[in-house]
């Protein structure tokens, strides 16, 4: 796997980057909730919506875009959570050209009993990826297959809502293209992603 230099992902995210972590700090702290610990209890059910920007780690990309999503999740146990995602991201633009991916995955994640209403959470898992370009004069599509890392965390706002924050890096298989707007030389790539999440209890 490349090396992730955060200095490339900070230059990278830029602006989109602090604004999601300070909208998210000033949501994910400890207060009182009527029933937050029931959003944690052992077969918990939650369904959820995201939205915020997506990049590729290749070498030649484009400056990234913005990306939306929706999720369900099961506990398992108390800490532990099984989820099944869709994401529609727009890595990124060259004037009229465009890099799409929609990535259906599954995850693990470990969620830290870190207050009674917000917990940070740590997962891993894989995804097939539907792959994208448009309107380069040589335009591909395909399916892929990645695994990531998941990292974020939630706040309750009420008995039955969540706000939260996630970042996700994705190590990426049969990335190498020739395409005139979206070249990759490797044959795996990164791709990172930092969305708001609203989740509603079921």
């Amino acid at each position: 796997m490349r090396g992730v230099d955060v200095r490339h992902i900070g230059n990278r995210m830029g602006g989109t980057l602090l604004g999601l972590i300070a909208l998210a700090a000033a949501v994910i702290v400890p207060r009182p909730a009527r029933a937050a610990d029931d959003a944690w209890s052992n077969d918990a059910r939650w369904i959820s919506v995201r939205a915020g920007s997506a990049h590729s780690g290749a070498r030649f990309a484009a400056d990234g875009g913005f990306g939306y999503g929706f999720g369900y999740t099961w506990f398992l146990g108390r800490e532990l959570s099984w989820s099944a995602n869709v994401q529609h991201d727009l890595l990124g633009r060259f004037a009229g050209a465009a890099e799409i991916e929609v990535p259906i995955t599954v995850e693990f994640d470990r969620h830290l009993g870190f207050s009674p209403s917000a917990r940070p959470y740590l997962g891993a898992g894989w995804g097939a990826i539907y792959h994208k370009t448009y309107r380069t004069g040589l335009d591909v599509s395909g399916f892929r297959q990645g695994i990531f890392l998941a990292l974020g965390g939630n706040g309750a706002l009420n008995a039955n809502s969540l706000i939260g924050i996630d970042f996700r890096l994705m190590l990426e298989q049969d990335t190498r293209s020739i395409n005139p707007s979206f070249p990759d030389v490797k044959a795996s790539d990164t791709r990172m992603s930092l969305k708001l999440s609203y989740s509603r209890m079921l």
